[in-house]
């Protein structure tokens, strides 16, 4: 590694590596019209078959006004279904249409094909010693684990 490679900004290289991600994702997603931020919802919502506005803002660190936005838009589109909690008229529970089931499974096909891609440039040990300090950056600014 060159001195001048080791003078750049860490920062850039996660910035780059980022859009790439985020412009695969968009790419491939958007082949079915699917959006990034719709695409987490889609996965939690196959995991755990109903959620709450509030469940879904929490658990995958969205502003509770964007989960609403993008839900609204995902029920327009037919991939969801929104409900008043029977017991609590507050409470708004989502849940897949057959529809969204599908754009679902799609959408994890999507995430274990861009997975299985950068995990096969790497051993066990290597994903493992790769693992920790990404989890630092992340947690030094200012994120932890999505809970979905």
């Amino acid at each position: 590694m060159s001195k001048e490679t080791k003078a750049r900004p860490i920062m850039h290289l996660f910035m780059h590596i980022g859009k790439l991600l985020n412009d695969r994702l968009r790419s491939s997603l958007g082949e079915k019209g699917i959006h990034f931020g719709q695409a987490r919802i889609l996965t939690a919502l196959l995991k755990h078959h109903s959620l709450s506005q509030r469940e879904i803002a929490i658990g995958l660190h969205i502003k509770p006004a964007t989960v609403t936005n993008m839900v609204k838009k995902m029920e327009v589109s037919g991939l969801i279904d929104r409900n008043r909690d029977e017991g609590d008229d507050r409470i708004i529970n989502v849940t897949l249409t057959s529809k969204g089931k599908e754009a679902a499974h799609f959408t994890e096909e999507i995430f274990r094909k861009i997975e299985g891609e950068i995990r096969s440039e790497f051993d066990a040990g290597e994903l493992e010693d790769l693992r920790v300090p990404l989890e630092k950056v992340r947690n030094t600014l200012g994120g932890k684990d999505p809970g979905l």
